[in-house]
């Protein structure tokens, strides 16, 4: 067993001074609290942060990694139609799969750097850029969870079902129902022995995927205990796509097929009525909620007051990187909170709603959207500090002039506080672990290098 102490630990319900955890031979924490109590007279801890601050590692519930490919390319469109049909559809053509997994290393390195330990990846880009394809879909989506698995991120590959759409680039995302399921399943029995893997399914949409496609998504999501991700109710367009197919909204739709549970998480949600807010929030369903994605895509600004006040699980995200330009999730924390002030025209929206009733600290309330409502959105045993879970944590150096001023004899609440407001996460960063295996360390990544990937992001 390892013990680590820090001069602060938050276990994402806690927080600790003079705190130490203890990681067990399986990455799991065997033990965590006040280093007093937890290690024994004349043990020492294997590593001392004396300046450090010990935080549950980010999830990250929604992200596209490849789409960080055309970041720079196309920022500036008049619309969300015309990023998809100038930029996203035509650069898919010609994607081969050296680029794919550069673009994915890239990603996924930002993440870490940014304090990111687990991921999930809504993937799509299942088939090749030819007729014939050399590689093939499941060993394409394996190159997508070895691309995080080689930079140490743990991710759950969220394997999208996506039938409909006749536009160009659309046939690299296509495939029947029948195929959906028989290549997850085989993707399931590749990594059915990395702990730090995890397979999910997930209807593209209402607009990519088929009534047959996300009923059968959802039942094997059903037959696994596993979570179902949908995007849903992203752009206002969306709403008449429902209605031509459906005959009402695209969160109703989803009821009438028997799927709004708590194995839903919608991804989005710009688009829902309140009474609709209310239905996911009665039905323990999740959202899982990309911010500052949805403000440069134009789509809107969600109604999370009402979803966090009807008691929905909401976590976050950052999408794809070409639409947020950043893959730092947890300076989506305070945009979450500050774009629900400008709906408001007030001050302090979601700490008094989030239903964290056990947590009086606004801080905590809104850090728990980035960890452990991001792990229960994935299903996954990471998001907090407590004996059984995951040994996922990150550390960042308190004497960041981002975290200054704070108390160094107070509660710890400052400090949080300004771990919500004000973090610089780039230059804070000291450390990273996932499963207790450190993936950063003095701000750069211990297992993968840039030169690795840069020199294949240059060319096409």
């Amino acid at each position: 067993m390892r013990v680590l102490r820090a001069r602060w630990l938050w276990t994402g319900g806690a927080m600790i001074r003079d705190g130490a955890l203890r990681v067990d031979s399986d990455g799991n924490l065997a033990d965590v609290g006040p280093a007093s109590s937890l290690i024994a007279p004349g043990e020492t801890a294997h590593e001392t942060f004396e300046d450090g601050l010990i935080l549950p590692g980010a999830v990250n519930s929604h992200s596209h990694a490849w789409q960080i490919l055309l970041r720079g390319r196309v920022d500036f469109p008049k619309d969300f139609r015309d990023w998809v049909d100038r930029g996203l559809y035509p650069y898919l053509v010609d994607l081969d799969d050296d680029r794919l997994e550069a673009g994915c290393l890239l990603a996924f390195s930002e993440m870490a750097l940014s304090g990111v330990t687990s991921v999930g990846e809504f993937h799509y880009v299942h088939n090749g850029p030819a007729a014939t394809d050399p590689l093939g879909a499941v060993e394409r989506d394996a190159l997508v969870i070895r691309a995080a698995r080689r930079v140490g991120l743990r991710i759950t590959l969220l394997r999208s079902f996506y039938d409909l759409g006749e536009k160009s680039g659309q046939d690299r995302f296509r495939e029947t129902p029948t195929e959906s399921v028989d290549r997850l399943d085989a993707l399931d029995e590749l990594f059915d022995d990395d702990p730090n893997v995890n397979l999910a399914a997930a209807p593209h949409s209402l607009h990519g995927a088929s009534e047959g496609a996300i009923r059968t998504a959802f039942a094997w999501a059903e037959a696994r205990d596993r979570p179902c991700h949908i995007h849903l109710a992203e752009q206002r367009e969306d709403l008449e796509v429902s209605q031509t197919r459906y005959g009402t909204t695209p969160l109703r739709a989803l009821e009438r097929m028997g799927i709004l549970t708590p194995r839903l998480v919608c991804v989005h949600g710009v688009w829902l009525d309140p009474d609709e807010c209310r239905a996911l929030g009665t039905a323990g369903a999740g959202l899982a909620y990309n911010p500052t994605s949805n403000l440069a895509l134009g789509d809107g600004i969600s109604a999370l007051s009402e979803m966090a006040e009807a008691g929905v699980c909401i976590s976050l995200g950052t999408d794809g990187a070409c639409a947020n330009n950043q893959v730092d999730l947890l300076a989506e924390v305070r945009r979450a909170e500050q774009l629900q002030r400008i709906r408001h025209l007030r001050m302090g929206v979601l700490p008094p709603l989030l239903k964290d009733s056990d947590i009086p600290s606004p801080a905590q309330r809104l850090l728990r959207l980035a960890t452990a409502n991001g792990a229960r959105n994935l299903g996954t045993h990471a998001g907090s500090l407590a004996p059984g879970r995951a040994a996922d944590f990150i550390v960042l150096d308190t004497k960041d002039l981002s975290l200054l001023p704070h108390d160094p004899k107070g509660d710890g609440e400052d400090l949080l506080a300004n771990v919500v407001n004000a973090l610089s996460v780039r230059s804070a960063l000291h450390a990273s672990f996932v499963a207790g295996r450190s993936i950063v360390r003095d701000g750069q990544l211990t297992s993968v290098h840039p030169v690795d990937f840069v020199g294949r992001l240059q060319s096409g």
